[in-house]
């Protein structure tokens, strides 16, 4: 699945994925149950960023897949992420585990 990831540093909950034809939020993904989810690799920017105000929250797309059910989680922190370079880095991880 591809598509770009946009952190809301105003209202968190709205933070989402940006679909094709909808949006799907953070609150989505945390009100969902998916038990058997193992690992979920999200090279799209913005999936691990949370607010410079607080640190200490974690509260970002990754965050949501894990409170949904997700074992294992990587995002990216990275502001804008160009295609070739998230290519790259998820091939280099995929070759290397």
């Amino acid at each position: 699945l591809a598509c770009h990831g946009k952190q809301d540093s105003r209202q968190h909950y709205n933070s989402h994925f940006v679909m094709r034809d909808d949006h799907l939020t953070l609150l989505d993904n945390m009100e969902k149950d998916i038990p058997h989810a193992q690992f979920a690799f999200l090279s799209a920017c913005h999936t691990a960023s949370g607010d410079q105000e607080t640190p200490d929250e974690v509260v970002h797309l990754a965050a949501g897949l894990q409170s949904s059910g997700f074992k294992s989680v990587i995002g990216m922190v990275c502001q804008e992420v160009d295609d070739a370079v998230a290519k790259h880095i998820v091939k280099a991880f995929y070759e290397n585990i």
